[in-house]
């Protein structure tokens, strides 16, 4: 996989290269010009060199004067700068010439590639009464050209430099105006990616482009925050929905007390916490004495209320480690749970006894005295299962309601002779 490539190397790396392409296209199109323009004005200006030592050697060629014709071709060679200069004879004979000293090997290397890049050389034939009598030879020296063009080359790196610097410059500013945002909205991404904070917002931009993407990621970010508290409030009902339900499936809807299967669970939970660690644990069984009487008397709601009324005296007689259930009807069970020794549930059972002995005030019902019967079993006395702890309870509950007399609480030392009976006193209306 390609790496990816930071924009600012980009903006740079593209300013880089449009300096360096505008600088090269110029300096060629201009080395261009200069070649065409020098190589025109070199040549014309060789060959009227040429006409011009062709009328001034005519006499030196006629006479075959050798010294006049060096003199002369010496003479215009160095004004003119000329690498050579020579006057042949129509036989081909050299009557003279002249050749520029070679200098060192940079003058040489120069000359010889300002002659390869530029044509200097130029003829010109002598001339007396219509008769060709000589021929003029010249070479110009190509050196001021490739100098020139050396010198060509050096500014063009120089106006390259100053472009970079140049684009750098342009480069920091356009980062001020455009990565700086660009970098801020990514900041704003990952923080929003990782803390959820969906408030927030891009900043504006100066770049009207940028400023359009801040508005369009502001109105995403808008939607999604929008979504997200949707979402939210539909998660808070089902929440409360599903803490309803599960509190309906534990809890009794009248009382708000625990139902039998929770009362259950708690008992298998303390069973197995009592198994491991030691101690006791006791349940009891409550049955409302003369409740059907309040329906009869009263209605419905009156009963109610009443059952509402014992709920709330049941709690306020355990502790909250402790649970109590309404096991349906006018039925109620207690878990006393952890317990130091069996005579603390046969305290807690006299204070349940002794709220229930109160009158309950049913408003505009009138006063009601209702009893309740309780039948008692310990862990592990009287069983080490829920089935065993509770048909125990339950009997003995029973066995004080059908008895009619004034329970008190009692343990039984051998549970399978006998059952154990434990009952709080009843009051008949």
């Amino acid at each position: 996989m390609t790496r990816p490539v930071s924009f600012l190397n980009l903006l740079r790396r593209g300013h880089l290269q449009v300096a360096t392409a505008a600088v090269m296209t110029f300096g060629l199109a201009l080395a261009l010009i200069a070649h065409v323009l020098l190589s025109s004005v070199q040549e014309r200006h060789l060959a009227l060199v040429a006409r011009t030592l062709s009328y001034s050697v005519g006499a030196a060629i006629t006479f075959r004067d050798e010294q006049a014709a060096s003199e002369l071709l010496r003479d215009i060679a160095g004004r003119e700068g000329l690498v050579e200069a020579r006057v042949q004879l129509p036989t081909g004979e050299v009557l003279a010439s002249h050749a520029a000293p070679t200098g060192g090997a940079l003058d040489r290397l120069m000359r010889e590639a300002g002659e390869w890049l530029m044509h200097t050389e130029a003829r010109a034939p002598v001339l007396l009464d219509g008769r060709t009598i000589g021929l003029v030879h010249l070479r110009g020296d190509g050196t001021a050209y490739a100098w020139l063009l050396v010198y060509g080359a050096v500014g063009a790196v120089l106006c390259i430099g100053a472009s970079l610097a140049v684009g750098t410059l342009m480069t920091r500013r356009m980062e001020r105006s455009i990565i700086t945002p660009l970098n801020q909205l990514a900041a704003l991404t990952r923080s929003i990616r990782s803390e959820r904070a969906y408030d927030r917002r891009a900043p504006a931009a100066r770049i009207a482009e940028l400023q359009t993407l801040s508005e369009d990621f502001n109105a995403m970010l808008d939607e999604v925050q929008l979504g997200q508290a949707e979402l939210m409030a539909r998660h808070r009902r089902l929440q409360s929905d599903n803490d309803l339900l599960a509190h309906k499936a534990w809890h009794d809807e009248l009382t708000g007390l625990a139902n039998r299967s929770q009362f259950e669970r708690r008992l298998q939970e303390a069973l197995n916490s009592t198994c491991a660690r030691g101690g006791h644990l006791a349940v009891l069984f409550l049955d409302a004495d003369g409740f059907k009487a309040v329906n009869d008397t009263a209605g419905h709601a009156a009963g109610d209320r009443l059952l509402t009324m014992m709920a709330d005296r049941l709690r306020t007689a355990v502790r909250e480690t402790d649970v109590v259930a309404r096991l349906g009807g006018d039925e109620f069970a207690v878990l006393l749970y952890p317990l130091r020794s069996v005579e603390d549930a046969r305290r807690v059972g006299q204070k349940i006894h002794s709220l229930m002995t109160q009158p309950f005030d049913l408003d505009a019902y009138g006063q009601f005295h209702c009893g309740l019967s309780a039948g008692m079993a310990t862990y592990p006395l009287d069983g080490d299962t829920i089935p065993a702890l509770l048909d125990t309870a339950d009997r003995a509950m029973y066995r004080a309601k059908h008895a009619g007399k004034r329970a008190r609480l009692q343990q039984s030392a051998y549970p399978i002779l006998h059952d154990k009976i434990d009952q709080i006193d009843q009051i008949a209306q």
